[in-house]
């Protein structure tokens, strides 16, 4: 857990306001006019929206493989020549990246708010660059 020191810096007695201090103006204070704020270290997980969106970006690539007749077959360099669908592009393309990655976190709810953009951003970069298929991650603003 880390710990903040802040300095009040005006304001009134209702109101103070405070800043942050670094470690050298918390020594010349010695304590006076200051708070002591501890900041708990976890990090936060995959929000519901991000779920939401990996699952809409995994249907919506399915749309765009098929579109661009990209069946499983040319894409993986598997025996079979099957169509995409949401659940396949999670399973194949998604995990795959993300256990790559990140190779303690095998399901989606394990990533970190901030992981789950990693993920996109490799996967994108691979399917721009080697089969010219580009589709943005779907954001609280999707249609």
């Amino acid at each position: 857990m880390a710990r903040v020191i802040f300095v009040r810096v005006g304001g009134t007695d209702e109101l103070p306001h405070y800043a942050p201090l670094d470690a050298d103006d918390v020594k010349a204070l010695n304590g006076q006019n200051t708070i002591v704020a501890d900041v708990k270290g976890e990090r936060a997980k995959r929000t519901t929206l991000q779920n939401k969106s990996i699952h809409l970006y995994c249907s919506l690539l399915a749309d765009a493989f098929n579109d661009a007749g990209l069946d499983m077959l040319t894409v993986l360099k598997v025996k079979s020549s099957t169509s995409w669908t949401m659940l396949s592009v999670k399973d194949v393309i998604w995990r795959s990246i993300q256990e790559a990655m990140f190779p303690d976190k095998s399901s989606t709810t394990q990533l970190e708010t901030g992981e789950v953009s990693q993920v996109y951003n490799q996967i994108a970069r691979h399917l721009s660059e080697n089969f010219n298929i580009t589709q943005s991650f779907p954001n609280r603003f999707h249609d």
